[in-house]
């Protein structure tokens, strides 16, 4: 685990010209904007950066492949085109509202690449309106738009047992399922798509004897764009070997010490 910068991207949507071509562009002689006509033109800028601690990582998304759309009500002006090859281009548009997207891949594929672990998924959405005669800048904030889960185990389960894993799955979703074991739960992350109703997860704990053949298990239910950390402990003390369950979202302790009521002692 180590400690990762994501940079929150932000496209600007600033005067326009037309290397775009659709029904409400002006001919590139006029001199000025006529009556019912304004600009837009695309850019990008980096804000603020913030910091997440994750073994996931945002190093390979490149803001010049998300693919952008515009459209005004129902009608389409462009439709998923690479930020890249419209950077700094300049379109003339009739005045009116028009809605903005952007995103890094779709929901389909942020839950389909890597074997189906998925992908982090960066996207934004914004609505603006076009006066007439106007050069305008509008922003669009690209944020985490799906959530990943993490699975750790503590040092005491490490050092004491030649093998462990935690399998998590969609309770809406059984195919969509993963299992963390000492073997790859240092580098793995699961992706979610999640809407703001939440999407409940069920994870079943197994570990060797003498817990094996108790039942460890629980659900979660998950909230979008954020990153959750499952940590498995046992406090390793003689009076004390229940197993537990510590849940950190975007690295903050939200429950500790879940308990499972499991200690084969007792």
């Amino acid at each position: 685990m180590y400690t990762l910068i994501m940079n929150k991207h932000i496209l600007y949507l600033l005067p326009l010209m037309g290397l775009l071509s659709f029904a409400a562009c002006t001919s590139e002689e006029e001199p000025a904007l006529s009556d019912g006509m304004g600009e837009i033109r695309f850019s990008v800028v980096d804000t603020t950066a913030v910091e997440i601690s994750t073994k996931a990582s945002f190093d390979n998304l490149d803001v010049d492949e998300f693919k952008v759309s515009l459209s005004q009500g129902s009608a389409p002006i462009f439709t998923d085109r690479l930020y890249g090859d419209i950077v700094g281009t300049t379109i003339t548009c009739k005045a009116g509202e028009y809605l903005l997207t952007a995103e890094s891949c779709t929901e389909d594929e942020a839950e389909s690449v890597n074997m189906g672990w998925g992908q982090a998924r960066v996207s934004g959405i914004e609505s603006f309106m076009v006066a007439p005669k106007e050069s305008k800048t509008v922003e669009l904030e690209c944020g985490l738009a799906n959530t990943s889960v993490e699975v750790d185990f503590s040092n005491f389960i490490e050092s004491t047992f030649e093998y462990y894993s935690c399998e998590i799955h969609a309770t809406d979703d059984p195919e969509r399922t993963f299992t963390f074991d000492d073997y790859n739960y240092r580098f793995k992350t699961a992706y979610f798509n999640v809407d703001e109703s939440g999407r409940e997860i069920s994870y079943t704990i197994k570990l060797p004897a003498p817990y094996e053949g108790s039942a460890i298990t629980g659900t979660l239910t998950l909230s979008p764009s954020k990153s959750y950390k499952l940590l498995v402990k046992i406090d390793g003390e003689a009076d004390n070997m229940d197993v537990s369950l510590d849940i950190r979202v975007n690295d903050e302790l939200v429950d500790e010490n879940v308990s499972h009521g499991v200690n084969p002692y007792e």
